[in-house]
Formats: structure tokens, C-alpha cells, sequence
């Protein structure tokens, strides 16, 4: 099997999609890594780790051999899974579904932001009027150089 096909499976047993949201490859996950080279190096490194037919082995096979490396190679696989959920959640069609799902805009909030009322000091009024929490210490002598020493 290529490399794209085993990174393609690899990416769809850790997010198999379903009706509603696309699987990780058909978002684009694949390509979208090979952008990124911490992400293609972590993902390249555990496809490699794979059986050669990985991509043909059937899905409860597949998930065998990814528990196996989670227990193997902790770090790696940890790594690849976020790899894979980072850059899941910022591909386009996985952003429509979120907004079909939920009616909510599935974007950043900057730079359009949130609208916010001005800001009213009333609301720290009480905090703002209360004796402060610490100890004054001496002034310190920038020029003085060493240690304050008492």
C-alpha cells in the first residue's frame, strides 16, 4: 500500500466520520498534514510503525493496531492523535457540519469578535475597595546592586 493510503487509514480509524461529519481523510486531514512538517514528521513516523496492509485490514483490525502502538509508543501516538484532531477541527468541511449541527458560526472568534457592553467599574467596586492582600516591602535600589539583604 502507498504512504497516502496508510496515513489515509490511519487518520479514518481515529476519526471514521459518520453522517453528519466527514471522515478525517475526506476532510482533507492528509493533505493538510503534509503542510505542516511536525505533524507529517509524527504521522509519517507511526504509518511507518503500521503493517504494510494496514489500509486493507478490516476496522476492528485496525483499531487493534493503533491500541498496540498507544501501549508501544505513548508519546508518538499521543502526538499523532492530536496531529490528526488539530488539524480535523480546522478544515472546512468539518467546520460546515459544526455550523449545521448546531446553527452556530464555527470560526474563530477574532477578528470579528464578540460584542462586548463598555465596561462598568461597578461590578469590581467592592474587590477595588478592599485592603490589599500583601505586604508593602521596602522600596528597592535598582542602583544599589547585591541583594536587599535586612
Amino acid at each position: 500500500m502507498s504512504a497516502p493510503t496508510v496515513l489515509a487509514a490511519l487518520c479514518d480509524t481515529l476519526v471514521p466520520g459518520d453522517d453528519t461529519y466527514p471522515a478525517a481523510s475526506a476532510a482533507g486531514v492528509v493533505e493538510a498534514s503534509r503542510e505542516h512538517a511536525r505533524f507529517a514528521a509524527t504521522l509519517d513516523d507511526l504509518a511507518a510503525r503500521l503493517p504494510e496492509d494496514f489500509a486493507a485490514l478490516g476496522e476492528a483490525e485496525r483499531v487493534a493496531e493503533l491500541e498496540r502502538l498507544e501501549v508501544s509508543q505513548e508519546a508518538l501516538f499521543s502526538a499523532a492523535v492530536v496531529a490528526v484532531y488539530s488539524l480535523y477541527y480546522t478544515r472546512q468541511p468539518v467546520l460546515d457540519a459544526i455550523e449545521k449541527t448546531n446553527g452556530y458560526s464555527a470560526r474563530p472568534p477574532q477578528p470579528q469578535g464578540h460584542a462586548l457592553p463598555p465596561f462598568d467599574p461597578a461590578i469590581v467596586a467592592v474587590q477595588a475597595a478592599r485592603a490589599p492582600h500583601y505586604r508593602p516591602t521596602p522600596a528597592r535600589n535598582p542602583n544599589a546592586g547585591g541583594s536587599d539583604a535586612h
